[in-house]
């Protein structure tokens, strides 16, 4: 009796192995190559480089980090934040030029700005009323824009809103324009698939009904107009607040607006209320409310 064949053994994969670049690393994908700079920032699932490609744009390569996470787990992260960067294609979100894999390592390549608004916050001499309006307008007009697509950033604070100075470079002498951006979109979810006990973020900035839902409502898109008040309430007291889970649930941050020396202030005041049904509704009203008093 003959013998039966048996089937060459299936190969043994190789091993995912994560691998981050080393500044001065220079990356080629899709016919273009982009130099690493220095790192700039980390955050909980990636870090941040200066970078530049042939077209000596400024930009900045986002490495997403695995920490614990599974190899799929970062891909799948990965394309989550590259459909999103794709979808919300506005002004005042910051802009994605590629996004690939490098040796089993997944980056993301985006315009580079000129600072986050630390900072403006920290800047000495800062006349905050003369600020307020034109960056709540750029800013609240990203946030009219993620929610008419069904987007929710969760995420909008100091670090993750950039000052963009527009220059020219046929005339250089002109007086660079300011455009403020929203970016970081890594959280960002539709309203519908947010998985409250998914999301991160910081513990200052945890708005009311991410703490108890079944009192103060369900986290949605009011959450993104309780972080730009915190954040316009930063750039007021020229300084980030910091308030515990106890402070939050008693309402302190809309108590420190309502104290500001400012027309603003009650403004603020109501965009920062615990119950989200007594929040002001949108980012448009918000605006508004503001110009208004701005304006008036």
């Amino acid at each position: 009796m003959t013998g039966q064949l048996t089937p060459p053994a299936a190969p043994t994969p190789t091993p995912r192995r994560f691998t981050p670049p080393t500044p001065g690393e220079s990356i080629s994908y899709n016919d273009r190559t982009y130099i690493l700079g220095p790192l700039i920032g980390e955050g909980h699932f990636g870090t941040v480089y200066e970078a530049t490609d042939d077209w000596r744009n400024e930009l900045v390569a986002k490495v997403l980090r695995p920490l614990d996470r599974s190899y799929e787990a970062v891909r799948d992260s990965w394309k989550l934040e590259l459909n999103t960067l794709v979808t919300l294609r506005h002004p005042n979100i910051t802009f994605p030029y590629a996004a690939f894999e490098y040796r089993d390592t997944f980056y993301l390549i985006l315009e580079r700005c000129s600072e986050d608004l630390h900072s403006l916050i920290n800047l000495p001499g800062l006349i905050p009323e003369g600020w307020l309006p034109w960056l709540a307008r750029d800013i609240l007009q990203a946030i009219h824009f993620m929610h008419g697509l069904g987007y929710v950033h969760k995420d909008i604070h100091p670090g993750n809103v950039f000052l963009h100075w527009q220059r020219d470079r046929m005339i250089t002498s002109k007086q660079p324009v300011l455009i403020t951006k929203v970016g970081d979109l890594g959280i960002s979810r539709l309203e519908s698939e947010i998985n409250l006990f998914g999301t991160v973020m910081a513990e200052w900035m945890l708005p009311p009904e991410y703490l108890d839902s079944a009192k103060f409502g369900v986290v949605g898109q009011r959450v993104d107009i309780y972080h730009a008040a915190l954040l316009f309430l930063s750039l007021m007291l020229k300084a980030v607040p910091s308030f515990t889970r106890e402070q939050i649930l008693a309402g302190v941050p809309r108590e420190r607006a309502e104290a500001l020396n400012s027309p603003f202030g009650p403004v603020l005041a109501r965009a920062l209320r615990r119950h989200t049904a007594e929040r002001t509704p949108s980012a448009l009203q918000f605006w508004q409310e503001l110009s208004k008093v701005a304006f008036a």
